[in-house]
């Protein structure tokens, strides 16, 4: 399974045409390595893009969801910004994440995992929505999204061949 060049597409959100980018691809690592990824913010600083420090603020017993402070540093934008999340977990199936506190501002999205060629790999599905927080120029924004999943996609398979 080759590491093809990820593919963002934009797409429009028919509730509040907000708009949003799409990424689909197959990742040569199970599904449980590309799981602990995702959901792994001791490491998170570590692998992706800006990304000073993941911390969860709060959580539930069952693992069935938390609220994670993300502090990023975008190359291009002199202040570190802190986003407050909430995930919400179907493990090894679907990570959905929004902004903890609304504000009118969009921080949310999902990852959709997918078993496949017997549990040697996973299929991904990601959406994503940021909207208002930053006057960001869509170039420039899905550069900075296909990093963040490139960042995923490395550490999955760095992991998957440990």
């Amino acid at each position: 399974m080759a590491a093809e060049r990820l593919e963002l597409t934009p797409v429009l959100d028919a509730r509040d045409a907000s708009h949003g980018l799409r990424a689909e691809f197959d990742i040569a690592a199970p599904i449980a390595v590309v799981w602990a990824v995702l959901v792994d913010c001791d490491t998170a600083a570590q692998h992706v893009p800006g990304m000073k420090s993941c911390k969860v603020l709060e959580q539930d017993r069952g693992g069935l969801w938390d609220i994670r402070e993300h502090r990023v540093k975008l190359p291009w934008f002199p202040l570190v910004l802190r986003n407050v999340v909430r995930s919400d977990y179907e493990p090894l199936t679907r990570l959905r994440y929004q902004k903890a506190r609304p504000d009118g501002r969009r921080l949310d999205g999902e990852w959709r995992l997918t078993s496949i060629t017997g549990g040697a790999a996973t299929h991904i599905v990601y959406v994503g929505y940021l909207t208002g927080v930053l006057p960001i120029p869509e170039l420039i924004l899905r550069a900075y999204v296909r990093e963040g999943i490139e960042a995923v996609r490395t550490e999955s398979l760095s992991r998957a061949r440990l």
